[in-house]
């Protein structure tokens, strides 16, 4: 064969194996771009017949590199090791395609084949982590308030340090609930695929700096960490607020602060001579003290809350929105008792804390929750159902409730072997057999007259009882009482060897010696 014609050929051939491996890079990426199996299988058979064309123009080219006629064999060796990079990829996907889709394996590949839910299931954790650790953190900062607030002392200076300490990890409680709060927000947001998982990596370093760091006390905190992911516009989308985050102690705080400032600022009236009171002033101070006596200074996440409850449940809209935000009015002037019904109303309309009403407020539900409102007062219906049931049942078992007496086993006494026998013979056991001193003078055979032949009794009990009093052991195994009629010779960890006594129950029903009897411990009763 000519030069020229060799040469022709293998371009030829080379030319096959461009287009051959552009069609197998074709097909392959066909394969992981569909979800479906069927076209997953159709792909996988040309991908098969493809890879077998491209084999035997590899099996054609290994001839040429080892012919002496070619000098020039670089373009050979690269097509070969082209081929055998597609050969390498056809083996990956078969071995994926054999894999079952819900084994270990085929769940393992799925995530390492997805790389972007990949990412985002380590977005996720990673936020998920920092939240349980700032929420560890608040956790022990407020043990440890708890501890000083408990640990009053009599020195000033001490008690000036204590309190400052804990303002000092109130206000680092609070800065960690709004942390919490933003991550929660960011979770969200990356769970429901409105954040791409890249805009984390780029805070991933100043939160986890955040979640290690907040402790030491020269930490200085970024204040707009998160401002370039503009939260605010979100927190309107899920209706999200910092107040949800406040803690129950918080709120308590705040109840008791407003009761102590109630009960110090109300005036102790002295007793005076009744005085007439027209029936209009008198139903002013009604109502004065009424608004009082009802008024609760609520915080902006019970507004929501309330709001939020009436948007569910429109029967109840008007009763809730008369008791959102009654606030207390002032003190009355004691130096002017006649005037003070209307002091105290006045007082209540020109007080700081009254706030705008709500009575046209319209409350909404955010529009990602809209859907589910209707599902919700379906469940709360069936809640409340089966709650009255579940009450009715519990009032009627509580008049069955089982009494001491009802754990004690029934005193019936139920012969083993029923024989008819005149009607002055006695019918059950004396009741002298169940006192424990009265095995103390039984001798050896009737002690064990009753093992051997009261099985599963209380007397049977007794007996063995008092028969390990007397330093004889029963062998599981043979079933037998022994007893040492002298120290072991050998004693180990597992059992002791030397002579013993017997109780001989089968044969001659008498005590007989065991020389060089080895004892296992394994075999020993100890109960």
């Amino acid at each position: 064969m000519s030069m020229k014609k060799l040469q022709a050929e293998i371009d030829r051939l080379l030319k096959k194996v461009s287009e051959g491996v552009e069609t197998f890079e074709s097909i392959f990426d066909k394969i992981h771009h569909t979800s479906n199996a069927n076209q997953k299988d159709k792909y996988e058979q040309d991908l098969k017949k493809e890879i077998k064309k491209l084999q035997r123009l590899r099996d054609q080219i290994k001839t040429w590199l080892s012919s002496n006629d070619i000098k020039d064999k670089r373009a050979l060796l690269e097509n070969r090791k082209l081929i055998e990079a597609q050969m390498e990829r056809f083996k990956q996907i078969e071995k994926e395609m054999k894999t079952k889709a819900y084994s270990k394996e085929g769940l393992m590949q799925k995530e390492r084949l997805d790389p972007k839910e990949k990412e985002k299931v380590d977005a996720c954790d990673f936020l998920t982590n920092a939240v349980d650790e700032l929420s560890r953190q608040i956790e022990h900062e407020e043990f440890e308030i708890e501890q000083l607030e408990g640990s009053k002392r009599g020195n000033k200076k001490a008690d000036t340090q204590r309190v400052e300490r804990i303002h000092e990890m109130e206000r680092l409680n609070e800065r960690r609930k709004f942390h919490i709060n933003r991550l929660e927000l960011i979770l969200r947001l990356l769970e429901n695929d409105h954040l791409e998982p890249d805009r984390i990596n780029e805070f991933k370093d100043a939160i986890q700096y955040y979640v290690e760091c907040n402790q030491e006390p020269d930490f200085e905190e970024d204040e707009g960490l998160y401002d370039e992911l503009d939260l605010e516009k979100e927190e309107e989308l899920y209706a999200i607020r910092t107040d949800e985050f406040y803690s129950k102690s918080d709120s308590e705080a705040d109840n008791e602060d407003h009761a102590q400032y109630s009960t110090l600022s109300t005036p102790v009236q002295s007793p005076k001579k009744p005085t007439k009171t027209s029936p209009k002033l008198l139903q002013d101070e009604v109502e004065a003290n009424g608004v009082k006596s009802t008024s609760t200074r609520d915080t902006p996440s019970s507004t929501f809350s309330s709001n939020y409850a009436q948007s569910l449940s429109p029967s109840n809209k008007s009763s809730d929105k008369a008791s959102v935000w009654s606030e207390p009015p002032k003190i009355a002037d004691q130096s002017k008792p006649t005037s003070s019904s209307a002091t105290d109303k006045n007082g209540l309309l020109s007080s700081p804390y009254s706030t705008p009403s709500t009575e046209n407020q319209e409350p909404k539900l955010p529009a990602s929750l809209v859907d589910l409102a209707p599902s919700f007062e379906l469940i709360k219906s069936k809640v409340k159902t089966d709650l009255n049931y579940t009450n009715q049942m519990l009032d009627v078992s509580f008049q069955h409730v089982p009494d001491l007496i009802d754990s004690e086993r029934p005193k019936i006494y139920q012969p083993r072997n029923p024989f008819s026998n005149p009607s002055y013979y006695p019918q059950q056991p004396l009741i002298i057999f169940d006192n424990p001193v009265l095995y103390e003078k039984f001798d050896m055979d009737t002690l064990f007259y009753i093992f051997y032949y009261q099985q599963g009794t209380y007397q049977q009990y007794l007996a063995a009882k008092e028969l390990r009093k007397q330093s004889w052991r029963f062998h599981k195994k043979y079933l037998t009482w022994f007893q040492r009629h002298e120290e072991p010779k050998i004693i180990t960890e597992d059992y002791e060897q030397g002579t013993y006594i017997y109780f001989d129950y089968e044969g001659a029903w008498c005590q007989r010696k065991k020389t060089d009897f080895r004892f296992e411990y394994r075999y020993l009763e100890e109960a």
